[in-house]
C-alpha cells in the first residue's frame, strides 16, 4: 500500500496500472448501476446494458483513481470535480476491513456517517501486494 500511496502522491497516473484491477472494477460499478437505476417499477428509467459499460469505462480512470484516493467524492454517472485542492478537503480514513480487504474511506462533506462515503476496497494479491477490485458506494441522495 505504501508504493501505491507514493504513486499517488507522486500524481503519476500511469504508475497506479498494476494496483488496479480494472476489470473488476468496470464489473463492480455495473453492478452498482444495476442496484441504484433500474426498477422493475419503472422500466422506462432503466439503464441500457451499452450505457452501463460506457458510464463504467467513463469511471474506472487512472485520473479518477487518483482524484478519489486525493480525497475527491465521486460517483458514476456524475461530473468530475475538476480539482481537488479544496481549502477544507473531504475526509479520507484508511482501515483494514478483514486480513484480507483493505478500505480508504473518502466521505461527500466533514461529517463522516456510513451513508455519506464512498470506500475503495483493495483486496490481497499475493504476500505482499494489493490491487483496488472494488467500489463500495453510499445510497444516500
Amino acid at each position: 500500500m505504501d508504493d501505491f500511496q507514493a504513486q499517488v502522491d507522486g500524481g503519476k497516473t500511469d504508475a497506479l496500472a498494476p494496483f488496479l484491477d480494472t476489470d473488476a472494477l468496470k464489473k463492480n460499478v455495473v453492478e452498482f448501476l444495476k442496484l441504484r437505476f433500474n426498477s422493475s417499477n419503472n422500466p422506462a428509467s432503466n439503464l441500457t446494458p451499452e450505457q452501463m459499460q460506457a458510464t463504467a469505462d467513463s469511471f474506472v480512470t487512472r485520473d479518477n483513481i487518483l482524484l478519489m484516493m486525493k480525497g475527491a467524492y465521486m460517483e458514476p454517472g456524475t461530473t468530475v470535480p475538476t480539482a481537488t485542492d479544496d481549502k477544507t478537503p473531504h475526509p479520507v480514513e484508511k482501515h483494514y476491513e478483514t486480513p484480507g480487504v483493505y478500505a480508504v474511506d473518502i466521505y461527500k462533506s466533514q461529517v463522516e456517517t456510513p451513508d455519506n462515503k464512498l470506500s475503495l476496497l483493495f483486496v490481497r494479491d499475493g504476500w505482499f501486494g494489493w490491487k483496488l477490485s472494488a467500489f463500495r458506494f453510499s445510497w444516500s441522495g
